[in-house]
């Protein structure tokens, strides 16, 4: 029963949320002891409920931030003329028993003050740095994509050179089998 009256309670102020701000509510008790809100006076002796004023939150209109001086991430991207990897050419063959692979990008201008490349191999960070170049040691063999980005003081890319994919041989010197002892 208590659990019923709390629920139609909480039915009643909900419904109360609902309506308009400038409608009036009355309250009444039941004769067995119930007690009922509603938008309309159904009975004598109902008195009306003054309820508090509703609520609203006015939010601070958005405006776009004032011009810092920093270079925005389109300008900055036009900034590198030409961003790749020059070594190993795409679809190139390493050949290396050491797993050794040198890598060259070329970038037109030089790298801005700020300004850091992060080179990938398979997506995965192999160095970072203001250099250019870079010799990887002990990469496995097969079909690997070299990537690299350039990222600002903040670490946002601001530009990226196209993957390039390069296979790593091991060298295999085969030896004359020797002959058969009679």
């Amino acid at each position: 029963m208590l659990l019923g009256m709390k629920r139609g309670m909480l039915l009643v102020l909900l419904a109360l949320l609902a309506t308009p701000a400038a409608a009036k509510i009355y309250k009444w008790v039941m004769p067995d002891g119930r007690i009922v809100y509603s938008d309309t006076p159904p009975v004598e002796g109902a008195k009306e409920v003054k309820l508090p004023p509703l609520q609203v939150y006015h939010a601070k209109p958005i405006t776009a931030p004032a011009g810092n001086g920093a270079p925005s991430k389109k300008k900055a991207a036009a900034a590198y003329r030409e961003f790749s990897v020059a070594a190993p050419e795409n679809d190139s063959v390493v050949r290396d028993n050491g797993g050794i692979v040198t890598v060259r990008l070329k970038l037109v201008p030089p790298l801005r003050p700020g300004h850091q490349i992060e080179i990938l191999l398979d997506g995965k960070t192999v160095g970072t740095g203001t250099a250019t170049g870079l010799t990887l040691t002990n990469v496995d063999r097969g079909t690997h994509t070299l990537s690299a980005v350039v990222r600002d003081a903040t670490g946002a890319e601001v530009a990226r050179a196209p993957g390039s994919t390069f296979h790593l041989k091991h060298t295999f010197i085969r030896r004359p089998k020797k002959p058969a002892s009679p």
